[in-house]
């Protein structure tokens, strides 16, 4: 296939994203404790503090998340879910000062979303919001006109049916675009305010180490749907495979002596092929300060 030469920019209010920036840092604070990797789960007590942390080593948008979405995980309810995640941003921003940091709410659901809106609302951060829907907006069919309405930007993550099920580049970029042109024909400028991520990691069992791999091998080819491209892989169980670990705590291996960040060789090559191949932002699953020269082509949190 013939790669589109095309520039792919966009400014996210003060953020700018895409192939004339570096690419950018995201500090995810998952306040899920049913999540696979106990150790990246953080408590609302903790979010004020951690964020300061990311922020002060070099994170640019930060990820609140209060739904696990890994095989296997405990399913909660809408309204558990609304009330970690509104908890953790009232004590984000009753406690620290964000300034112009932009902050994605990761949900697959209006009622979830629209609850965060209004704490962004309350304490003037407005213009700072970032939707992130791993569903690809199959969850909830409330949520794609309510996103275009209020025109605020949005992370598509590919799935087809449920969160993270495309399998393979063909059918990852088929998703993404299917949910961009449903978005286009409500009114959203996807082209300004959309972000793709093409869904690393075992959602499903069907998506084997294999998917994964041709994913970040062929992540270029993402270039097509001309959009800024977010890539997720820290501690996925694909990097397990390679390394024959089952133990997520060890898909992430040791930095320099004065970082928790932790990286193998593995992980590295895999965030060298990001920014080689066109990734613009990416996340890292693991709770710690960050190392900025650890990892100057692809982004964190």
């Amino acid at each position: 296939m013939k790669l589109d030469s095309e520039k792919i920019n966009i400014s996210l209010n003060s953020l700018a994203v895409g192939d004339d920036h570096p690419v950018r840092v995201m500090g995810v604070l998952n306040i899920s404790p049913e999540s696979f990797y106990p150790g990246s789960v953080v408590v609302v007590d903790d979010v004020a503090e951690l964020a300061g942390d990311m922020i002060e080593n070099g994170a640019e948008m930060l990820d609140i998340g209060g739904r696990s979405t890994a095989p296997r995980a405990r399913s909660i309810g809408i309204e558990e879910e609304m009330k970690r995640v509104t908890g953790a941003l009232e004590k984000l921003f009753s406690s620290l000062d964000t300034g112009t940091i932009l902050i994605s709410v990761d949900t697959q659901f209006k009622t979830v979303a629209e609850s965060a809106f209004k704490i962004f609302i309350k304490y003037g951060k407005e213009d700072f919001f970032l939707l992130n829907d791993v569903s690809n907006l199959h969850s909830d069919p409330g949520l794609a006109p309510w996103i275009s309405g209020l025109d605020k930007p949005l992370v598509l993550m590919a799935s087809h049916q449920k969160p993270g099920d495309s399998l393979g580049i063909g059918q990852t970029i088929s998703d993404l675009t299917e949910s961009m042109d449903i978005l286009e024909a409500g009114g959203f400028n996807t082209k300004e305010k959309v972000i793709i991520d093409p869904g690393v990691g075992r959602w499903v069992p069907e998506k084997t180490p294999a998917y994964d791999l041709e994913l970040i091998g062929e992540l270029e080819q993402l270039r097509c749907l001309k959009r800024p491209i977010l890539v997720g892989i820290s501690r996925k169980s694909f990097i397990g495979a390679v390394l024959n670990s089952q133990d997520a705590a060890h898909r992430f291996p040791v930095g320099n002596g004065n970082s928790r960040i932790q990286r193998s060789p593995c992980d590295s090559d895999s965030r060298c092929k990001q920014g080689h191949h066109g990734c613009h932002k990416s996340r890292l699953s693991h709770k710690g300060p960050l190392s900025i020269d650890q990892a100057e082509v692809i982004v964190y949190f």
